[in-house]
């Protein structure tokens, strides 16, 4: 369990130094892999993004949990406790929802230049970083099981709905002609049509529920191992 908890901090610690520089990087303009602007923006719009917000939410509960870590009361405790559970539970799950949709809905759409959106601060963002809050998540954080109830699994749902409260008005305050706008509806969600919307974002909800549903059942798997 100590190797474990070593681990844990490890890449909880990778998290926040490859998001802080990921982040730094995109709203500055830094590129290191070539010319790849998709899906990113300088200064402080980099945040209108649920990639981003997503992302430096997972950092920040990564940087909290090896503070805690430090800490005499978090030295002694080898398991999570209720509230880092459901903050660490919220977090994967953002980034997981962040990964797959990048990899099978907008790289689809992409084309050819699929490749577009993992390159640069992407390359973190949409990939390195939600496999290893996944990673750390599922396998080196482990929690007893009175602190892993089933309906934890909605606390996955909180970062995209408080986000969808923003997204959703931004597109609709600014349709061009009754349709929305690629300026506004930059995830192409609505391509359908502004009335796909009530089926749409709903859709989004519970296939995120989904994702919490399969992260919180993997990780209950890996700590039941450990109880036993």
């Amino acid at each position: 369990m100590k190797n474990r908890k070593n681990i844990s901090i490890i890449l909880n610690l990778i998290i926040f130094v490859f998001t802080l520089f990921a982040t730094v990087s995109m709203i500055i303009g830094f590129e290191f892999m070539g010319d790849a602007k998709a899906l990113s923006s300088r200064n402080f719009y980099a945040f209108k993004y649920f990639t981003v917000d997503s992302n430096v939410f997972a950092a920040l509960v990564s940087l909290a949990y090896v503070i805690y870590k430090s800490t005499p009361s978090g030295k002694e405790n080898e398991y999570l406790n209720r509230g880092f559970y459901i903050l660490k539970l919220a977090a994967t799950t953002g980034v997981t929802l962040t990964m797959l949709v990048t990899i099978f809905f907008l790289s689809p759409k992409m084309g050819s230049s699929f490749l577009m959106l993992f390159m640069n601060s992407n390359l973190f963002m949409h990939l390195i970083t939600p496999i290893l809050c996944i990673i750390s998540f599922i396998f080196f954080e482990p929690v007893k099981r009175d602190d892993s109830k089933f309906y934890f699994s909605l606390s996955g749902i909180i970062p995209m709905l408080l986000y969808a409260i923003f997204y959703i008005p931004n597109i609709l305050l600014h349709l061009e002609e009754g349709k929305p706008s690629h300026t506004y509806d930059w995830y192409g969600f609505l391509d359908g049509g502004i009335n796909t919307a009530w089926f749409v974002f709903p859709a989004i909800l519970v296939v995120t529920w989904l994702f919490a549903l399969a992260l919180w059942g993997a990780n209950r798997g890996f700590s039941k191992k450990l109880e036993n």
